[in-house]
């Protein structure tokens, strides 16, 4: 009787959300995939109920997910889409399954279970955030052992071009085409005969993008203005002065003081000029992740002056569900052992162990968390890199940079 009622909970407002779901794809998808030159390959999904995995280039990925499949689904996002105006208005449509980045994610992960066993599926982005270099981020083995536990079908669907038409970190969209298409569909019975390894190699494998590569094949251009613009936020360390935050970008030039320069052309690739050892941003990452990794003892040892610091941060706590806005412009600084934030009427200090998740939003936003009930979410008012204080947190912390 419990799960009955459980189960018809879930299940209430389906019906006018997937009618929601018809209209906008009638009325509004036209004018979407005209605006993105989103084309997809027609494919029909058998499964009656199923979860679908994507890769994540855009944040109208969702929408062109249910174009693509011409299928109803519940999709899981940021908890803060689920609050406030956003909330009031998203979540009778759409029924979001919330997830709160940088926690836990097993009340999502129940959500995500419940749904399916009351036949409605769910569409989720298993990399957490949209790419920040043009190749699909790390995913969890967890996302394996999740798709065993319900025993629905499995769906993958990829996106290419995605990321050189708005990427993550860039000031300014561009125009160019952009595709999607259903990898495979994985029965129920398929995967009942697959181990949790076996699954998750072949959910990397079919989600598994290089924006470059696919640009080089196609020869597809991705034509805009000001094309190098808020690289410095993904670009946060000069491979040749090897300092960090020093990089600036103006129309389509990528620079540094020490000499460093390249320009960003509209096929995403660089066109190189002094000092510049990389063809694409993808290098550059592989870089920066390489050096955080072999080059973290040192770092554990610079106590005396931040590695990194910034200021001109919107600084929000979370503490206990409740939001409090402590200052308008807060300064936050990266030494080997601690995390540092200084506003006008207050500071806090934290170990780099205190300090239980970090993660990035958006292009310049950035969260932390020590423990469960507390959250400091900062909000650059300038051209900030915040992924540069997630990458030093995994690094001083032992975490792998992933």
């Amino acid at each position: 009787m419990a799960m009955q009622h459980e189960l018809s909970d879930i299940r209430k407002g389906i019906g006018f959300q997937r009618g929601v779901y018809a209209f906008c794809r009638v009325f509004i998808g036209p004018f979407v995939r005209a605006a993105l030159h989103f084309k997809c390959k027609p494919c029909k999904v058998k499964s009656e109920t199923f979860l679908c995995l994507g890769n994540h280039t855009q944040n109208l990925d969702p929408a062109l997910m249910v174009i693509g499949t011409r299928r109803h689904m519940r999709f899981v996002a940021n908890a803060s889409l689920t609050k406030g105006a956003a909330g009031f208005l998203l979540n009778p449509l759409f029924g979001i399954i919330p997830r709160e980045k940088g926690a836990k994610g097993d009340a999502a992960i129940a959500s995500i279970e419940a749904n399916l066993r009351a036949g409605i599926s769910v569409g989720m982005f298993p990399e957490g955030n949209r790419s920040w270099d043009g190749e699909t981020e790390y995913i969890s083995p967890r996302t394996a052992r999740l798709v065993k536990d319900t025993g629905a079908a499995l769906l993958t669907y990829r996106f290419t071009g995605g990321y050189l038409l708005r990427p993550r970190w860039a000031e300014y969209g561009r125009k160019g085409p952009m595709r999607g298409e259903l990898v495979h569909e994985y029965t129920a019975e398929e995967l009942s005969g697959m181990t949790v390894d076996e699954v998750y190699a072949a959910i990397c494998r079919d989600l598994r993008v290089n924006a470059y590569e696919v640009q080089k094949a196609s020869g597809d251009v991705y034509k805009g203005k000001h094309l190098a613009e808020g690289m410095q936020y993904a670009a946060y360390l000069c491979p040749h002065c090897l300092r960090f935050g020093t990089i600036e970008t103006s129309g389509d030039t990528i620079s540094c003081k020490c000499g460093l320069s390249a320009r960003y052309l509209e096929t995403g690739w660089f066109e190189k000029g002094n000092h510049m050892p990389f063809d694409h941003l993808a290098e550059w990452n592989r870089f920066q992740k390489k050096w955080m990794r072999e080059h973290s003892g040192e770092l554990k040892q610079q106590t005396a002056v931040p590695i990194a610091s910034d200021e001109g941060f919107r600084l929000t706590l979370k503490k206990e569900g409740t939001y409090t806005q402590l200052s308008e412009n807060a300064s936050v600084a990266m030494y080997g052992n601690r995390l540092e934030l200084v506003w006008e009427n207050g500071s806090v200090a934290y170990r780099i162990e205190e300090i239980t998740g970090y993660g990035t939003f958006l292009s310049r936003s950035m969260y932390f968390n020590c423990g469960p009930s507390i959250r400091y979410q900062l909000i650059a008012t300038g051209p900030v890199s915040t992924l540069k204080y997630y990458a030093l947190w995994r690094s001083l912390s032992g975490r792998e940079y992933l």
